[in-house]
C-alpha cells in the first residue's frame, strides 16, 4: 500500500511537537482569555478548533465549560481525539464555517494550522471567522514564529507541509483586514531570558526565545467596554520578549562594546605595566648575567689556581715518595753496614787485635802531645804549664803598679813579644764545629727513625775505632 506524508503526520507530530501532556501544558497559557468569554444564555458557548489534530486544546475548552468541536481533514490525526471521546468533524475548515450561522460562535482557534494553507485561503478563512464569531468572540491563531532565527531558518522547514512562514506583523495585518477591531501578538513557547553577558543574552533572545506566537483578536469595537480587560493587557503580562527587539539588542551590544572598550583599556594598562616590568626584568637579567660572567671568570681563575696547587702538591708528593724511597734504600744499606760492623766486632781477629789497637791509640796520642808541646800549640802540655806560670807571674807584676807600668812600656817596644804574651795570657777558645746534619724535623716518622739509627751506628763505629 502506497503511503503519503499524511499517513506519517501523527508520528511526525509526536516526535517534533512533543507529547500530548507537553502540548496541553503549553496551551494552558490561554486559560485567562477563556475565562473572559461571556456566556450565551444557559447553554455553554460554542468553541471551534480548526485543525484540531490530537485534540489537546479541545480537552482544555471542555474543562473551561465550553462546547468544543474539532475540525480536521486528517483522519489519522483526529482518530486519537475520537478515541478520547471528543467531537470531531472531518471537513474542510471553510466549508464547516460556512455551515454556521452569523454571530454564533464564542471561540475559534487554529493551532499550527495557518502555516499549512495558501494566503488566499487564509484571507477567506479569516472572513468566515469574523462572520460566525459572536460579539466579544475570541480568535486565536498560533503558528511558528519566524522572528526567532532558529525557527525561521531551520525548524519551520522540518515540516514539508508548511507553505511559508507568517511573520507576526503580516498575520496581524490580515486579521485586522478581516474586520477584527482588537488584535494583539502573544509570543510564547521559548526559553525564558537568562542573566548573562550582553552578547550571550542577544544570542539567546534571537535563537531561543518565543519559538511560537499567537495572533489574538476579538470581534468588537476598538475600545473595550468598561470592566473588560483588553488583549494588550493580557499580552503585556504573559508574552515573552520579541526575538527581533533590535532596540534591546543594540542596547546590549552597545553595553558589550563599552565593556570591551573598558577591558581593552585595562588590557592596554596591563600590557604597558607588563612591558615596564619586562624591561626592568631584562635590565636585572642583564646585570645578573654580567655578574655571573664575572663570577664565572673568577671561578675559572680559582680553578686554574687550584689546578696549579694540585700539580705542585703532586710534585711534592712525588719528591717525598722519592726521598722516602732513597731513605729506605739508605736504611737498608745502614742495616747491612751495622750488621757487618757487628759481625766484624764479634769476630776473633777483632778480639785478638784489641791490644794492638790500644797500643796504637796510646802511641798516637803520646806522639800527638809531644808534637804539640814541641810546637808550643795551644792546649799542649808544655803550653798549659807555661801558661800557668805566665799567669802567676803576670798576677804578681799587676799587683805592683810600678812593675806593671814598666812591663807595659817594655812590651810596647817589642810588639812581637807583646802579641805572644797576650796570646798566652788570653788564648782564643776554639770550638769544634758541630757536623751539620739534615733537618729531619719535617721528615716522616720512618725517615726520622732511620736517621737516628744511622747516627747511633756511626757513633758506635767511631767509638769502637778509638
Amino acid at each position: 500500500m502506497k503511503k503519503n506524508f499524511d499517513d506519517l503526520y501523527k508520528a511526525f507530530e509526536d516526535r517534533f511537537r512533543g507529547s500530548r501532556e507537553l502540548v496541553k501544558e503549553r496551551l494552558r497559557i490561554y486559560l485567562p482569555l477563556l475565562a473572559q468569554i461571556p456566556k450565551q444564555g444557559d447553554k455553554p458557548g460554542l468553541a471551534i478548533d480548526l485543525g484540531c489534530g490530537r485534540g489537546e486544546w479541545l480537552e482544555i475548552l471542555a474543562e473551561a465549560g465550553l462546547e468544543a468541536v474539532g475540525v480536521d481533514l486528517n483522519e489519522g490525526m483526529a482518530q486519537e481525539a475520537v478515541d478520547n471521546g471528543l467531537r470531531i468533524e472531518l471537513q474542510d475548515a471553510i466549508q464547516y464555517l460556512r455551515q454556521q450561522p452569523n454571530n454564533s460562535v464564542a471561540v475559534i482557534s487554529a493551532f499550527h494550522m495557518v502555516e499549512h494553507i495558501p494566503t488566499d485561503y487564509l484571507i477567506e478563512l479569516l472572513d468566515e471567522c469574523h462572520r460566525v464569531l459572536a460579539d466579544n468572540g475570541l480568535l486565536i491563531l498560533e503558528t511558528p514564529n519566524p522572528e526567532n532565527i532558529s525557527v525561521g531558518t531551520h525548524t519551520f522547514h522540518l515540516d514539508p507541509t508548511h507553505k511559508s512562514p507568517l511573520p507576526p506583523d503580516l498575520l496581524e495585518f490580515l486579521v485586522g483586514q478581516a474586520g477584527f477591531a482588537e488584535t494583539a501578538i502573544l509570543r510564547l513557547n521559548g526559553a525564558p531570558m537568562i542573566e548573562a553577558g550582553p552578547i550571550e543574552r542577544s544570542i539567546h533572545l534571537m535563537f531561543e526565545v518565543a519559538r511560537d506566537y499567537g495572533c489574538l483578536a476579538k470581534k468588537r469595537d476598538k475600545r473595550p467596554a468598561r470592566g473588560r480587560k483588553s488583549l494588550a493587557a493580557f499580552v503585556q503580562t504573559a508574552s515573552q520578549q520579541m526575538p527581533t527587539d533590535m532596540g534591546k539588542i543594540k542596547e546590549w551590544l552597545r553595553s558589550a562594546d563599552d565593556e570591551i572598550a573598558g577591558i581593552s583599556e585595562e588590557v592596554k594598562t596591563i600590557m604597558s605595566s607588563t612591558a615596564d616590568q619586562l624591561q626592568q626584568l631584562t635590565v636585572n637579567l642583564t646585570a645578573q648575567s654580567e655578574l655571573m660572567r664575572t663570577q664565572n671568570i673568577a671561578l675559572q681563575d680559582t680553578m686554574a689556581s687550584l689546578a696549579r696547587q694540585l700539580e705542585q702538591l703532586a710534585r711534592k708528593e712525588a719528591a717525598i715518595e722519592e726521598r722516602d724511597a732513597e731513605i729506605a734504600r739508605l736504611s737498608g744499606n745502614v742495616t747491612t753496614l751495622v750488621e757487618q760492623v757487628d759481625a766484624f766486632q764479634s769476630s776473633t781477629s777483632w778480639r785478638l787485635t784489641s791490644p794492638i789497637r790500644s797500643i796504637k791509640t796510646g802511641t798516637a796520642r803520646f806522639a800527638q802531645g809531644m808534637s804539640a808541646s814541641l810546637k808550643f800549640k795551644p792546649g799542649s802540655r808544655l803550653w798549659r804549664v807555661t801558661r800557668r806560670g805566665a799567669i802567676s807571674l803576670a798576677g804578681s807584676i799587676l799587683a805592683r803598679p810600678f812593675l806593671a807600668n814598666h812591663a807595659r812600656h817594655l812590651l810596647r817596644r817589642f810588639p812581637g813579644i807583646d802579641v805572644r804574651v797576650r796570646a798566652i795570657l788570653t788564648p782564643n777558645r776554639i770550638s769544634l764545629p758541630t757536623p751539620m746534619m739534615g733537618d729531619f724535623s719535617t721528615s716522616t716518622q720512618h725517615a726520622s727513625h732511620i736517621y737516628f739509627k744511622l747516627k747511633a751506628a756511626v757513633a758506635r763505629t767511631q767509638k769502637a775505632a778509638d
